[in-house]
């Protein structure tokens, strides 16, 4: 049954002109920046809109086709298509990688399983000391890579933001269990059955590439931080926007980077999160409930050694904490993207959003889209 607030035409109007209001107040703040804001409530999309520019100059206008390199929301995206190939029997949470992919048990790796990847207890986040734009575009040099690392924690005593090697353990694993390259294991289970071909690439096609919004901004300060600190060793300052402009090449868009380089709608990204809950999107799950409640389940609460901030973990998706972006409920679920971008879904409020941006600044705080978005969504639907 149709939601009565969905029902009234005037509760859409008022919640669309609200966020879009909201929107250009930002954009006209922060000159250069762009933004997408979208919701799915009970299945149903209730807010799709945008505002600014899609490049630094305000040579071109940000609309609702506007592509967005989601950053780290990625994360959120591939754990979908690993868990999907769960569901059909492909992979097993518990299965050890390298039953699938033996050249990655090298190195003491041998016992990691797919569970502590999804988790990042795996205990190797860190890249290549010499890793640039083009080793991390090229799949085969990333996966000897991969293989070559060694365990910096016992696997699974930990938890630490594994930031760029999540997707790459996560990509090779799910493409030798299936057969078929990551990019369209997410183009076939995710993309297709969601009629979102065209709103969301892992390895953006040709045709896509002048509909990405450019990444400008404020260079993250990861450059000052201390040589010993290890997030300066799993996110390298050479390979971070905005001081890389080889994120705006279109060879870069085309690559697969699967912990990082997705570019999607906001729409398709709350779509993708749509489908994961309640009546899905059209009546299409890509998740059946016992599916959901496990990745979804909390495996770790505690402090990351990585970035030595509180965290809650299910199976690829962060989960909400008190105060966070996605409300503080418990059963609420997504990953956030630097810059201010979020996609998550909240079961127990039958919602889904996405906030994405393309300009970064620093120190945003409160005024960060993706809280200031998600705040007022919430509030409109109570």
């Amino acid at each position: 049954m149709t939601n009565p607030f969905i029902k009234n035409r005037q509760n859409l109007i008022d919640l669309q002109l609200h966020v879009k209001q909201l929107l250009d107040e930002l954009a006209e703040d922060d000159m250069g920046a762009g933004f997408q804001a979208a919701a799915y409530w009970h299945g149903e999309l209730v807010l799709n809109v945008f505002s600014g520019s899609a490049d630094s100059a305000g040579r071109r206008s940000v609309d609702q086709d506007t592509l967005f390199v989601v950053q780290s929301c990625s994360k959120g995206i591939i754990s979908t298509a690993i868990h999907i190939l769960v569901q059909q029997g492909k992979l097993a949470y518990d299965e050890k990688i390298s039953h699938y992919w033996p050249e990655f048990g090298a190195n003491g790796k041998e016992k990691i399983t797919l569970r502590q990847v999804l988790t990042h207890t795996a205990g190797i986040p860190l890249m290549p000391m010499y890793a640039d734009m083009r080793l991390i575009t090229d799949w085969k040099a990333m996966v000897c890579e991969i293989e070559k690392l060694e365990p910096i924690w016992e696997p699974g005593s930990k938890s630490g933001y594994h930031g760029l090697t999540f997707g790459w353990i996560l990509g090779e694993t799910a493409s030798r269990a299936d057969g078929r390259t990551f990019a369209q294991i997410v183009h076939d289970e995710i993309c297709k059955p969601l009629g979102i071909e065209k709103d969301l690439y892992l390895g953006a096609s040709m045709e896509a590439e002048p509909r990405i919004a450019e990444i400008s901004g404020e260079a993250v300060p990861i450059a000052s931080m201390p040589d010993d600190m290890l997030f300066k060793r799993v996110l390298p300052p050479t390979l971070v926007p905005v001081a890389n402009p080889e994120w705006n090449s279109p060879w870069f868009h085309a690559a697969a980077v699967p912990a990082v380089n997705v570019v999607a709608t906001a729409q398709a990204l709350a779509c993708m999160y749509a489908s994961l809950i309640s009546e899905g999107v059209n009546g299409k799950r890509l998740l059946e409930s016992d599916s959901v409640a496990e990745a979804t389940s909390l495996h770790f609460e505690g402090i990351d050694e990585v970035g030595l901030a509180p965290n809650r973990l299910g199976l690829g998706y962060s989960l909400s904490q008190e105060g966070d972006v996605m409300g503080g409920t418990p059963t609420a679920f997504g990953y956030a993207g630097l810059g201010g971008m979020i996609g998550y879904a909240d079961p127990s409020n039958f919602l889904a959003v996405a906030v994405l941006c393309n300009h970064m600044k620093v120190g945003r705080g409160e005024r960060s889209p993706d809280r200031l978005v998600a705040d007022l969504i919430r509030e409109k639907l109570r």
